[in-house]
C-alpha cells in the first residue's frame, strides 16, 4: 500500500533520473509541467482542480503532473527538463532554492487580497519570503496541514470513561495507556515507515514542554545549546516514555517502524487493533474509507482533539501548522505563473475540502474545513489555519529528499526496541544527533 506521499525510489533514487523521466522531450511545448509530493487522492483531487480549469475556459493551455513523493526536490537538479511549478513539502528548501537562483520570484499582488489585505495566516511570511533576496515572495501557501490532531475511537474511550486525548498531559499518558491496554487494545498506531508521523509526534511532545526549545531547534540562528539541553532531554524523555510503552503498538517497535501511514490510521478505525493514532488533517479520507459510506457510524466512533498541553490550561497545547507550498523554477514560463495566479483562487477548493484532507491556507476561503473536523473539533474562524508554530522537520529542511531529523527521530524509535538502550541510552543519543545536525546547519 503507498504511502501518503508516494515516495518513488530506486535503489538511491538518482535524481537526474526521476526528474527527468516525467518531463522528457516528448511533451508538448505548449505544456505547464508541475512536479508534486502526492499519490492517491490528493493527486487525484489535484487533477480535477486542473480539469475544472481547463472546462471553465480559465486556462486553456496543456498540463502534465508527476508525483514523486517527498523526493520532489529532486527535480530542481533536472536541468532543462525541470518543471515549471513545483509543490514543495519541506518549506525549508524555499531559502536555500531561491539563493542557488533555482526559483523564480512571484508577484507580491499574490499575498493580498484587492483591499490589501494579507490572505494567509501571519506565520507563513517569513517562510516564503526570502531576506537574502530583498524579502521576495518565492513561494504560495496552496495546503496547510494541522500536525496537532489525535484521532482515536471514542466509543472505547467512552466504555472505559477515559477523557478525550486533549486532556492528556504527555507527563501522563503512560498511566492512561495502561487503562486502554488493560481493555486488550493497543493504545497506539504509529507510521514509523513514513518518517514525518514519527517526528510530527516528537514536536508535539517537545513543543508541549517548551516554547523556547522548539524554536531554538528550528531556527539555526536562535541556537542556545546549553540553556535547551535538559528542556530537550526532558520532552525525549517524555516521548520514550509513551513510545517505550510495553505493548504500546500492535506488532510493537519492530512493526511500528515498518508500517505505513494509511496502516495506522487503518488500525485504529479499520482492524480495532489500537485506540488512537496522531495524524494531520489528511488522514481524514482514509478514515472515511473504513466505514465504508456509513457516516452515522462514523460520526459515533471517530473523536478528535487537539495535542495536549503538558501544563494546564488545557485547549492551550501546541498548534502546529504544516503544508505544501507553490514555487515557480527560474525558467518558469508565464503561462505556469498564470496558473500559479488562479491556483490562488478561493473557489476552486471547496470539493477537495468536503471530500476532507485539505485545509486552504488562504484565510478567504469558506468553509475552512471538511464537516467531520469541524464538527468533531467544534472550529470556528480561522483557528487551525492560524496555527503557532511550523512543523519542525519541514522548517529544518532537507536536501535532495533527505531529512535529517527523520533519521534522527527513526534511530530513536530504533533504540527503544533494544532493552539494551531503553530509556536513558536512547535519549543520549537522540540528544546528541540533533545537536550534531544543528552544528551542521550552523555550518
Amino acid at each position: 500500500m503507498a504511502s501518503r506521499r508516494t515516495i518513488l525510489r530506486a535503489g538511491a533514487l538518482l535524481p537526474l533520473a526521476a526528474a527527468c523521466t516525467p518531463f522528457g522531450a516528448g511533451e508538448s511545448a505548449d505544456a505547464v509541467k508541475i512536479a508534486v509530493p502526492w499519490g492517491g487522492a490528493e493527486l487525484q483531487a489535484f487533477e480535477a482542480i486542473l480539469t475544472n480549469l481547463r472546462k471553465s475556459g480559465q486556462f486553456s493551455h496543456r498540463t502534465v503532473v508527476t508525483t514523486l513523493g517527498d523526493d520532489v526536490g529532486t527535480v530542481f537538479a533536472a536541468g532543462r527538463f525541470a518543471p515549471d511549478i513545483v509543490v514543495v513539502p519541506q518549506i525549508g528548501q524555499i531559502p536555500r532554492l531561491a539563493a542557488d537562483n533555482r526559483l523564480h520570484a512571484l508577484d507580491e499582488k499574490l499575498w493580498s487580497d484587492d483591499a490589501k489585505k494579507p490572505r494567509y495566516a501571519d506565520g507563513w511570511w517569513p517562510l516564503v519570503h526570502v531576506e537574502a533576496k530583498g524579502n521576495r515572495l518565492y513561494g504560495l501557501p496552496f495546503k496547510a496541514t494541522c500536525k496537532s490532531l489525535i484521532w482515536y475511537d471514542r466509543t472505547r474511550f467512552t466504555r472505559l470513561n477515559l477523557a478525550p486525548p486533549d486532556r492528556w498531559p504527555p507527563w501522563l499518558w503512560p498511566a492512561l495507556m495502561t487503562r486502554l491496554a488493560r481493555s486488550g487494545v493497543h493504545p497506539l498506531a504509529l507510521g514509523g515507515a513514513d518518517g514525518w508521523m514519527l517526528t510530527d509526534f516528537f514536536a508535539n511532545v517537545l513543543l508541549a514542554e517548551s516554547r523556547d526549545t522548539y524554536e531554538s531547534v528550528a531556527n539555526p540562528n536562535d541556537w542556545r545549546p546549553d540553556q535547551r539541553r535538559a528542556e530537550l532531554t526532558r520532552a525525549l524523555r517524555t516521548l520514550a516514555s509513551i513510545w517505550g510503552f510495553d505493548g504500546a503498538f500492535p506488532g510493537n517497535i519492530g512493526r511500528a517502524l515498518t508500517q505505513q501511514f494509511p496502516d495506522a490510521v487503518r488500525a485504529v478505525f479499520g482492524t480495532g487493533s489500537a485506540a488512537m493514532v496522531v495524524a494531520p488533517d489528511f488522514a481524514e479520507p482514509i478514515v472515511r474509507g473504513c466505514f465504508g459510506g456509513d457516516d452515522v457510524r462514523m460520526a459515533e466512533t471517530v473523536g478528535v482533539s487537539l495535542f495536549p498541553s503538558n501544563l494546564p490550561p488545557f485547549g492551550k497545547g501546541p498548534m502546529i501548522g504544516g503544508g505544501d507550498v507553490l514555487v515557480a523554477t527560474r525558467s518558469a514560463s508565464a503561462k505556469a505563473l498564470e496558473l500559479i495566479g488562479l491556483l490562488s483562487g478561493p473557489e476552486l477548493l471547496t470539493d477537495w475540502i468536503s471530500a476532507g484532507g485539505f485545509i486552504a491556507p488562504d484565510l478567504r476561503v469558506q468553509p475552512g474545513y471538511s464537516p467531520l473536523l469541524d464538527t468533531t473539533l467544534n472550529l470556528s474562524g480561522p483557528r487551525i489555519r492560524a496555527w503557532s508554530e511550523f512543523d519542525l522537520a519541514d522548517r529544518i529542511g532537507s536536501r535532495g529528499g533527505d531529512n535529517p531529523l527523520w533519521r534522527v527521530i527513526t534511530a530513536f524509535l530504533t533504540d527503544l526496541d533494544d532493552p539494551a538502550k531503553r530509556e536513558s541510552v536512547a535519549v543520549a543519543h537522540a540528544v546528541d544527533a540533533i545537536y550534531e545536525l544543528e552544528h551542521g546547519r550552523r555550518g
